[in-house]
């Protein structure tokens, strides 16, 4: 696992692994950027294409997101395969949304998460589906969450303590599953439902989540400053021997 903190980019480097398989997985988080710093990354990172992409854009707001959204998932790439050039690499949108790789050399996928704080990219293998999200701990948030909760989420929910956390690691953790089957939430919302949620001891508090129709993913979800992180991966898959080295973000401040 590496860790590279410059400019404000945090990575992670991680292997997926399974019997004897083992593939690259990367990991990309930031912050929104300032203008200036927004302009200067997507020349670094960006392929023409996508830069051209953003220009066309008639909302600020959908420029932005879409540019932090790309920047983290090249960002990702660059942590799993370090002699990738990430600005020849174009991320385009397929038919129900979903970002995919148009010119990538190697068979895998891409995940991306932003919001207004945090945004985040997932690389994983195509043959092995995952999905990221990322989200802001906000007391506005609840009744929309509670919204969509099922009567036994919402008894999960109640035995926690910080519970508005908790709510977040749900909620997440649902939409990196919908990204993982790539259907989002077109999907009927019963297929989303938690069964349980198990909590690590390790320094990290991870949150591991289990669906239960969704049994082949599980999720693991953590607590980044002010928001929520989770991934979601197929269950009989294991993230190294500690999911503390894929979400070895926790001091960031």
């Amino acid at each position: 696992m590496t860790m590279n903190k410059q400019s404000g980019f945090f990575q992670s480097h991680t292997m997926l692994a399974s019997n004897d398989e083992e593939h690259s997985v990367g990991l990309a988080l930031f912050c929104f950027m300032n203008d200036e710093a927004l302009a200067a990354q997507s020349q670094q990172w960006l392929h023409p294409e996508e830069r051209k992409t953003a220009n066309n854009f008639t909302s600020v707001i959908r420029t932005k997101s879409y540019l932090h959204g790309r920047i983290a998932g090249k960002m990702a790439v660059k942590t799993a395969f370090p002699e990738i050039s990430p600005d020849k690499l174009q991320i385009s949108t397929a038919l129900l949304g979903e970002p995919f790789f148009r010119n990538m050399p190697y068979p895998y996928s891409v995940s991306l998460a932003h919001e207004e704080v945090w945004n985040a990219g997932l690389c994983f293998p195509y043959s092995v589906p995952m999905g990221v999200d990322v989200e802001s701990i906000n007391e506005n948030n609840r009744s929309i969450i509670l919204s969509i909760l099922s009567a036994k989420e919402k008894d999960l929910f109640k035995q926690k303590t910080d519970d508005l956390e908790f709510l977040h690691v749900l909620w997440t953790a649902k939409e990196a599953a919908g990204k993982a089957i790539r259907l989002g939430f077109r999907a009927p919302v019963e297929w989303y439902e938690i069964e349980s949620v198990e909590f690590s001891d390790d320094k990290f508090h991870t949150k591991q989540c289990r669906f239960k129709q969704l049994s082949a993913f599980t999720t693991l979800s953590v607590a980044i400053p002010g928001a929520i992180l989770s991934v979601a991966y197929p269950a009989e898959k294991k993230l190294d021997q500690s999911v503390g080295l894929l979400f070895d973000m926790a001091p960031i401040t």
